[in-house]
C-alpha cells in the first residue's frame, strides 16, 4: 500500500505522514527529496523559489510524470510492502501512482479550513522558505495551483482530513486512520 498525502502549504501533511511513518516504522519517501537533489547537482541554494523552478525545468525537458516516475521506481526497488509518500502535487502524479501501484495507491487531502490559521501556523513552523507576510503566503498559493493545479489533484483523495483542532486531536485522527485503513 502507497498512502499519499495532498494539501495547500502548511496544512499539516507532511506532520500527518511523519507521525504514522515514526510510529509505525514505516519508510516515507519525497518527491522533494528529489527535486532538492536535482536543484543541489544543478548548484542551486534550496529556496521554495529555486525548488518551484527546478520542478518546472525538469518536468518541461521530461515530461510532467517525471519526478513520480522517479520516485515509483525508488518505491519498487525498495520491494517494501507499505510506503508514505509525501510531496504530491500535480494531478499527473496521482496518475502515474494510479498507473504503477492501481488500488494500493490511497491519497488523503488534508485540509485546514481557514487560510489565516495555516498561515499562523507556518509562522510558528518558522522555516526559512517560507513567506514572511501574509500576502506572500497568499501568493504562494496562487502560484503552486498555477503551476501545479493541486485543486486537481486534491479532487481526487480517496479521504479527507481536517487539521482544524489542536495537535493532539490531529494526530489521533492519523492514529486512527493508520489503525482503519493501513494496519488492517
Amino acid at each position: 500500500m502507497i498512502i499519499a498525502a495532498v494539501g495547500k502549504n502548511a496544512t499539516g501533511k507532511d506532520y500527518f505522514l511523519e507521525y504514522i511513518a515514526k510510529q509505525h516504522d514505516l519508510p516515507m519517501f519525497s518527491v522533494g527529496d528529489i527535486v532538492r537533489e536535482l536543484a543541489t547537482k544543478d548548484g542551486l541554494e534550496l529556496t521554495r523559489d529555486n525548488l518551484h523552478a527546478t520542478s518546472a525545468k525538469y518536468m518541461s525537458a521530461y515530461g510532467q510524470d517525471f519526478f513520480p516516475k522517479q520516485l515509483i521506481k525508488k518505491i519498487q526497488e525498495s520491494d517494501m510492502e507499505t510506503v508514505l509518500v509525501s510531496g504530491i502535487r500535480p494531478y499527473s502524479d496521482v496518475v502515474a501512482f494510479k498507473e504503477a501501484f492501481g488500488d494500493d495507491f490511497v491519497l488523503i487531502d488534508v485540509k485546514i479550513s481557514s487560510d489565516e490559521e495555516r498561515y499562523r501556523r507556518m509562522q510558528v513552523r518558522a522555516s526559512a522558505r517560507d513567506p514572511q507576510t501574509y500576502e506572500q503566503f497568499l501568493a504562494q498559493d496562487r502560484g503552486e495551483e498555477e503551476q501545479f493545479h493541486t485543486s486537481q489533484t486534491e479532487a481526487m483523495a480517496d479521504y479527507v482530513i481536517y487539521n482544524d483542532g489542536t495537535a493532539d486531536e490531529y494526530l489521533a485522527q492519523a492514529e486512527k486512520f493508520y489503525q482503519e485503513h493501513i494496519k488492517k
